[in-house]
């Protein structure tokens, strides 16, 4: 199997974190491609341009990072990181509310780099940050909710987290929120998420 990723993407890191929790290293291997490049290879697979997706041995091609996790995790895991978020309602919104949060997270991520040939659009800037400080809130009064195995939702929060130390570091994201910045740094201290950090 291919992936197809980018080193900096926090959706792939939430792939590459399952991939480790299942010892999947041995049948898939990372092709680095970044999506503002327009890869052949990547969009011949994934029409949007997007990564991270996985080609399988079989041609088939399975995107976003969700669906991707899903997979690995019930097809070819033991579908233990699924199972408690797809039994609750409540985890699965908190589940799809950090996704959300990651994506608003690339779009302000998208608007510092437009910002450089004076592109930037204050009011998308304005609103991307007010979306992601009353997220974290959200997030912080409800981290009491969050189960204590690990989880996808633990992997996709704490892709999202390690994303704004990574490319946010301006938000302050840790001041004044305690749970947390203390969940981010027990999952940072697990081996799946040490072995897959966010780099360039």
């Amino acid at each position: 199997m291919q992936l197809f990723l980018t080193y900096s993407s926090p959706f792939a890191r939430a792939v590459r974190i399952v991939i480790q929790e299942h010892k999947l290293q041995s049948c898939i291997s990372g092709h680095f491609s970044h999506p503002f490049q327009n890869h052949e290879e990547l969009t011949s697979s994934n029409p949007l341009g997007k990564v991270p997706c996985l080609v399988l041995d079989n041609g088939l091609t399975i995107m976003d990072s969700e669906v991707i996790c899903s997979y690995l995790d019930m097809q070819l895991g033991d579908g233990r990181l699924s199972k408690e978020v797809n039994n609750s309602w409540n985890l699965r919104t908190l589940y799809s509310l950090t996704s959300g949060l990651t994506e608003t997270l690339v779009q302000r991520q998208i608007e510092k780099v437009r910002e450089r040939g004076g592109l930037r659009s204050e009011f998308w800037w304005l609103r991307y940050n007010s979306a992601i400080s009353r997220t974290l809130d959200f997030l912080e009064s409800r981290v009491v909710q969050i189960p204590g195995a690990l989880s996808m939702l633990h992997i996709n929060l704490g892709s999202a987290l390690s994303y704004l130390d990574f490319r946010h570091a301006d938000l302050n994201w840790r001041s004044q929120r305690p749970q947390l910045t203390a969940l981010s740094g027990a999952l940072e201290a697990q081996e799946s998420f040490d072995v897959t950090p966010l780099h360039e």
